[in-house]
C-alpha cells in the first residue's frame, strides 16, 4: 500500500494587497446596506405622509361641507340666593370667591361651600413630614420604568 500525505493545514494570507481589500468589501458591504436602510425608510416616510396628507385633505372636505352642528342646551334658572359665606377671620372676599369657583367647578351645580376658614400652620416636625424636595427625590428614584 501507498501512504497518501494530506496537507490540511490553511496558511492566511497576510499580504498588505489581501488585507486592503478585505477592509475595503466590508466596509463597502456595510455602507451599501445602510444607503439602502435610509432610502427604504425615506421611502416608507413619504408614503406614509402622503396618506396621511390625503386623509387630512377628506377630513378638511368633510368638515367645509357640513355645517357645524351647535349643542344648545337649556339652562336652568339661577338657583334662589343662598346665604353666602361669611367673610370672616380676615379672608378677603376675592379668596372666597375663588374658592367657591374652584368648588363649583369641581363639584358641579350643587356645590354649596358653607364656610371657610384658614388652617393653623405649625412647625412641621422632620421626623413625621418629609422635605418636599426628598419626597421628589424618593418619587423620581422609586418610579417603575
Amino acid at each position: 500500500m501507498d501512504v497518501y500525505s494530506l496537507a490540511t493545514a490553511i496558511i492566511p494570507d497576510t499580504t498588505v494587497e489581501f488585507t486592503a481589500t478585505l477592509i475595503v468589501a466590508g466596509l463597502s458591504v456595510v455602507l451599501g446596506i445602510l444607503a439602502l436602510l435610509i432610502i427604504v425608510v425615506k421611502v416608507y416616510g413619504m408614503i406614509v405622509s402622503k396618506s396621511q396628507g390625503a386623509n387630512m385633505r377628506k377630513n378638511k372636505k368633510k368638515a367645509n361641507s357640513a355645517p357645524p352642528q351647535l349643542n344648545i342646551v337649556n339652562t336652568p334658572p339661577p338657583a334662589p340666593a343662598k346665604k353666602a359665606a361669611p367673610v370672616s377671620q380676615g379672608i378677603s372676599g376675592e379668596v372666597i370667591a375663588a374658592i367657591s369657583a374652584a368648588v363649583y367647578m369641581m363639584e358641579g351645580e350643587g356645590a354649596v361651600v358653607r364656610s371657610v376658614t384658614p388652617v393653623r400652620t405649625q412647625t412641621p416636625n422632620p421626623v413625621t413630614r418629609r422635605n418636599p424636595w426628598a419626597f421628589a427625590a424618593i418619587t423620581e428614584n422609586t418610579r417603575p420604568f
